[in-house]
């Protein structure tokens, strides 16, 4: 059997949680953001308004071709190329105002500058069919924000593609995107003072979010007959998507299932394998989640600061639902053998951030003493 085809045997058994499988393992280079990619963050990207003519993949061919040409860590991971990670694309679709500050992308409220009325009848034209009115004066439209996106998945199938898997890029959920809008705090009090409002602005997201899906379908190439998630590098033999909502932190249950949970499942239903990625704030959820059987992964983010025991019941629950669990996060050593001690290997993957060589090292032999004590 050859190395891919073993790694594709791991994922399917990661995936079909078969048993006596083992779990599956990687390091990740650093957290996701920028930083990442550059080491001059304030010379990547010229500071201020983004307009969207200006994002290309060819503008960022140097990185790309750097990352293609690292070799590969020693683990199981199907490591993809994503379309520009670090850029805010369903904000931008939106029709937030995009800047670059000199160390990352961001996405300024559109309440900023425009009246809850405005949005409310921007949303309205938009559900209907139409597109934003003219006088809006917006730099990027969703139209021209799709287009690019199609463009960046062309270029990197052209030029990597089939050596290298295409994975999704990070696409956030209605939530996040209506937090984008109205802007964190502020949202909070239009689900009491304008719910019709926030409800508009969350099925206008919600609809951005799967016409990027649906490019995706069009455009992504496959990888071993199947494709790759992006960011967490697991092959499905099925299309996936990856969703996230960090803004659910700030709900309650009864928010949540009101307002975000019937677009956050009719999301999860528009792929074969659908994860979910979640951070220890907004694990008051999960109960609601679970309910689901659409998700068929759950990525939880171990954060710096968060301890691996405040949330292992969590996990734990997780499993016990029949769900494959994806933990990403910083380990000390003890608690990546408090995860192996508590959580079934069958449908484990955990992937650990990792900040230097001597970090990676330690973990790596880690747990392929585990692979190999398994294996004896």
């Amino acid at each position: 059997m050859g190395e891919m085809e073993e790694k594709i045997q791991k994922h399917l058994a990661f995936l079909q949680r078969k048993k006596g499988s083992s779990l599956l393992f990687g390091c990740i280079d650093g957290w996701e953001n920028l930083s990442r990619y550059s080491s001059d963050t304030t010379a990547f990207f010229p500071s201020g308004v983004v307009d969207i003519k200006d994002i290309t993949c060819e503008r960022f061919k140097e990185m790309y071709c750097s990352y293609a040409a690292t070799p590969g860590n020693p683990d199981a991971l199907l490591r993809t190329l994503e379309p520009l990670p670090f850029f805010p694309w369903v904000e931008a679709a939106m029709g937030c105002t995009i800047q670059y500050t000199g160390m990352n992308f961001w996405s300024r409220p559109m309440v900023d500058h425009f009246t809850l009325q405005e949005l409310e009848e921007y949303a309205d034209a938009i559900q209907c069919g139409d597109k934003w009115p003219n006088h809006v004066g917006l730099n990027m439209t969703r139209h021209s924000v799709l287009a690019t996106y199609e463009t960046c998945i062309d270029y990197l199938h052209e030029r990597f593609s089939p050596s290298h898997p295409i994975g999704q890029t990070i696409l956030r959920g209605p939530l996040d995107v209506a937090a984008a809008v109205l802007g964190d705090e502020n949202l909070i009090y239009q689900f009491f003072e304008r719910p019709v409002l926030v409800k508009k602005i969350l099925a206008v997201a919600a609809d951005l979010f799967l016409s990027f899906i649906a490019a995706q379908k069009r455009r992504m190439p496959a990888y071993a007959n199947g494709y790759v998630i992006g960011t967490y590098y697991i092959w499905t033999p099925g299309t996936n998507i990856r969703l996230q909502e960090d803004a659910m932190s700030l709900l309650s249950p009864e928010l949540y299932r009101e307002f975000v949970y019937p677009l956050d499942c009719r999301i999860a239903a528009a792929a074969d394998y659908t994860l979910f990625h979640l951070h220890a704030s907004a694990l008051h959820l999960l109960e609601i989640l679970l309910e689901t059987k659409n998700i068929r992964i759950f990525q939880i983010s171990k954060d710096e600061g968060i301890e691996l025991q405040s949330i292992l019941a969590k996990l734990q629950m997780i499993q016990k639902a029949g769900n494959c669990l994806l933990l990403k996060g910083r380990f000390t050593l003890r608690e990546a053998q408090l995860a192996v001690e508590n959580l079934h290997p069958e449908g484990l993957c955990i992937q650990a951030v990792v900040l230097d060589d001597h970090e990676k090292d330690e973990i790596y032999t880690y747990f392929n003493q585990i692979e190999s004590r398994r294996m004896t």
